[in-house]
């Protein structure tokens, strides 16, 4: 297939990139790269993955694949020199198993530079658990295909070029939980399609940096914070109406002056509306992505408005 056009739309810092240019080294094929830059993204990538708008994307001979592990399969099957996916059905099952898991490493290790505190440590903890699971699958093998060097490195090696962001970010090291790791990740540079295809973990610092820092300009407080300011003024607007609703909704439905109001029908009022208040913020909570809570408190004045009625048919 020496006649194919063979054109990759990536970023130089992007973890999934690296794996299709690692499959493609692998492979020895030849291909055209076409950096991408994500804050303005070129017409062709838009063209070529109209759905996700992500890189990478392989264009073979016009025709576009997308998502890493899939591009890098699809290299592996119509490229058959050098396989990187075992024969066996069964092994390579197991190996597409892992080369998914591998990806939990990306969300995990995304919490160190986008939060703080509590979450971030939680985040530090995940990263370390799926890497000592990572480890205990390696074992003592040379790569995790063995002796060869296979699909599952070529989908977890572009991550240890970001091992220094983490570990700068997390303040810890990865080599104290996952030695192992250290030592294949060493070894996998030996080769000259992972030594070529990763990008300077210095470089990958900087650009996690200039993210962190875009984030703070854009995000100045936490979404939770802004979730809590939203329900409080929104809550604290509602009291005086509310209040206000009482007094002209006992005097209008009842006609009574209020100090002649009884106290069971007080009693009836407020329980009916407490009871259905409680229920209804139950069911905003459970769905507080949809930004029910808020919705929760600008309807107050309406539950009141029917639970009074019921309660006049109780007096």
């Amino acid at each position: 297939m020496a006649n194919d056009e063979v054109v990759l739309l990536d970023t130089y810092v992007s973890m999934f990139g690296m794996r299709v240019r690692i499959a493609l080294a692998e492979k020895g094929i030849p291909f055209e790269y076409r950096e991408e830059n994500l804050r303005n993204k070129s017409p062709l990538l838009l063209e070529m993955n109209p759905v996700y708008k992500k890189i990478p994307v392989l264009i073979h001979n016009g025709k576009p694949i997308c998502e890493s592990l899939i591009i890098v399969q699809y290299i592996d099957v119509v490229w058959k020199d050098r396989p990187l996916l075992p024969s066996d059905p069964y092994q390579r099952a197991q190996a597409r198993f892992w080369a998914d898991y591998v990806d939990k490493i990306f969300f995990a290790g995304r919490k160190l530079w986008t939060t703080k505190g509590e979450e971030k440590e939680s985040g530090k903890k995940e990263l370390i658990e799926y890497l000592q699971v990572l480890e205990g699958e390696l074992g003592n093998k040379p790569y995790f295909g063995g002796d060869i060097f296979g699909f599952v490195d070529v989908a977890f090696v572009p991550y240890y070029c970001w091992f220094y962001a983490y570990e700068t970010c997390g303040n810890f090291s990865i080599e104290q939980y996952c030695p192992k790791l250290i030592a294949w990740g060493k070894r996998c540079m030996e080769r000259e399609s992972v030594s070529k295809s990763l990008a300077d973990p210095h470089k990958v610092y900087e650009f996690v940096q200039i993210m962190k820092k875009r984030l703070a300009k854009q995000d100045p407080i936490t979404e939770l914070d802004h979730r809590k300011k939203v329900m409080s003024d929104h809550f604290n607007g509602q009291v005086c109406t509310i209040a206000m609703l009482l007094v002209v909704i006992l005097w209008r439905l009842f006609t009574l002056p209020l100090w002649e109001v009884s106290p069971s029908l007080f009693h009836a009022v407020l329980s009916s509306a407490h009871f259905d208040l409680l229920r209804r913020n139950d069911i905003a909570s459970a769905d507080h992505e949809s930004g029910l809570i808020v919705s929760t408190y600008d309807a107050l004045p309406f539950w009141l408005l029917s639970s009074l009625v019921a309660a006049k048919g109780m007096n």
